[in-house]
């Protein structure tokens, strides 16, 4: 969807949390996910009282986006209900798309110890995912929903994928089956990999092993959408975890053309900033900018609304992990940004070309804000940047911006104040505190399901059209 323009804990919960974590310290540990070493949290604020606004902020998004109009044991965010205008190619009428399903699987397991309902609220979502498999594989999800809560129909092809939707999906169930156990109602692990199966059997390139924009991405013959990457689906540490998780290291392959096609990018364009746009096309030749309107609209090959989540997924990678790649990209994007906005953050715009000019749209829009918080983690250089970046989301009313700009702030939040989480193979739970090693991930701790030999590796057929709506996001 392109941006138009246009029960809770208590208040001791969140100290006795505080009381296990560092805070206002350069080492960001947390009584959740141990953070990689020599990264920063905000210290402006205690740690107690960041999480009480996180977890104020998460009741909040709860209370307008959380529905369940869509069956009983159903549950979907619902992008629509702050009644502001769904962009991005949706159908008319659209209740969600399969990126914020996925953002909303992601809240519930990440939030579950500060809400007494949220795996009652994680299990219905993944109901509500079964209810709406692509057309190509059930291990995916359709990316679009309207009124009614069936899937739209042409031209929309609200049946077909969205890549990034697929992957956060897969990684939430990850970090289910980590939670709670896959012995209950729902196993989460299976479901994750049969969601992992079906990403690298349908989204995955099978010759250049770039992440595509969906199932539906060449199957028309057209190889410039075939070798069309997206930016936002950049989640390095995602394809980290699935590789440690299953031991197939072709997870890795695609992890470290991520990083190549990143790196060949800033190199060639962007050396100063290392900011990506949007889309990034030519895989197969030499790569560049995509055209205005090969995907969504006219800045497709700018820093706009997908691009806005890049610096968010990286840095993840960085924070979970430490790969130097994702240092060494965000270090040059960070020291730009700074300069740019004089570190302030509510003079971040809300789009740039490649060459670091402005598009003419309006700046302090939290989509765009929250992450250059997660960037600004990676070194205590960045500490007064990070506190500004915290201060400023919490001025921003809920009511103030749509599901886009309010849930990616959420989910910023979760990582700032240094709540976000990986999964972790079985020989590694017991040492949780130790950094896994990115150059040598541990083999599969238990059966997975079959992932498709890389022989057997084809696009997704039978959808005749030249593109589907991306999206910041088709997503």
């Amino acid at each position: 969807m392109r941006h138009p323009r246009r029960h809770l804990p208590t208040l001791l919960l969140s100290l006795c949390m505080a009381a296990g974590s560092w805070s206002g310290s350069s080492a960001a540990q947390s009584a959740h996910a141990p953070y990689y070493p020599g990264t920063i949290l905000p210290n402006r604020q205690t740690q107690a009282i960041m999480d009480k606004q996180l977890v104020t902020f998460y009741k909040d998004w709860k209370a307008v986006y959380l529905s369940g109009d869509c069956g009983s044991g159903r549950y979907f965010v619902k992008v629509n209900a702050d009644h502001k205008p769904v962009g991005g190619g949706a159908a008319p009428n659209t209740i969600t798309v399969s990126e914020a399903h996925a953002y909303g699987m992601l809240l519930a397991v990440l939030m579950a110890d500060y809400d007494d309902e949220a795996q009652k609220i994680f299990d219905g979502m993944v109901r509500y995912f079964q209810d709406h498999p692509a057309a190509s594989d059930p291990g995916l999800m359709a990316w679009n929903q309207i009124e009614g809560c069936g899937d739209s129909t042409d031209p929309f092809r609200g049946d077909v994928s969205a890549t990034d939707g697929d992957l956060d999906i897969a990684y939430a169930l990850l970090l289910a089956d980590q939670k709670w156990g896959s012995q209950g109602t729902i196993d989460y692990r299976s479901e994750a990999n049969t969601v992992m199966a079906a990403i690298m059997k349908h989204e995955v390139h099978p010759r250049t092993q770039h992440l595509m924009l969906g199932d539906w991405a060449g199957t028309d013959g057209d190889a410039e959408l075939e070798y069309t990457t997206r930016s936002s689906d950049f989640m390095q540490s995602h394809l980290y975890s699935f590789f440690a998780m299953t031991g197939d290291k072709r997870w890795q392959a695609v992890r470290d053309k991520t990083y190549s096609i990143i790196s060949d990018f800033t190199q060639r364009y962007s050396a100063k900033s290392a900011l990506v746009p949007d889309f990034i096309s030519h895989l197969d030749t030499s790569l560049t900018p995509a055209r205005p309107e090969l995907v969504e609209g006219q800045y497709d090959g700018g820093y706009s609304w997908n691009a806005a989540r890049y610096p968010w997924r990286i840095g993840l990678d960085y924070l979970m992990y430490g790969d130097p790649r994702a240092l060494y990209t965000l270090t040059t994007f960070n020291r730009w940004a700074r300069a740019t906005t004089h570190d302030e953050p509510g003079n971040f715009n809300s789009g740039y070309r490649i060459d670091g000019s402005t598009i003419e749209e309006a700046p302090n829009e939290p989509a765009f804000v929250a992450a250059l918080g997660v960037s600004a983690m990676i070194s205590p250089d960045n500490q007064l940047w990070l506190n500004n970046i915290w201060d400023n989301l919490q001025r921003r009313s809920i009511r103030d911006h749509d599901y886009y700009g309010n849930t990616l702030k959420l989910l910023g939040m979760v990582v700032m104040s240094g709540h976000w989480e990986r999964p972790q193979p079985a020989s590694l739970k017991k040492t949780a505190n130790v950094p896994v090693n990115p150059s040598s991930g541990p083999a599969a701790p238990r059966p997975v399901a079959s992932l498709p030999a890389a022989s057997q590796l084809m696009l997704a057929r039978g959808f005749m059209f030249k593109k589907l709506l991306g999206r910041r996001g088709v997503s």
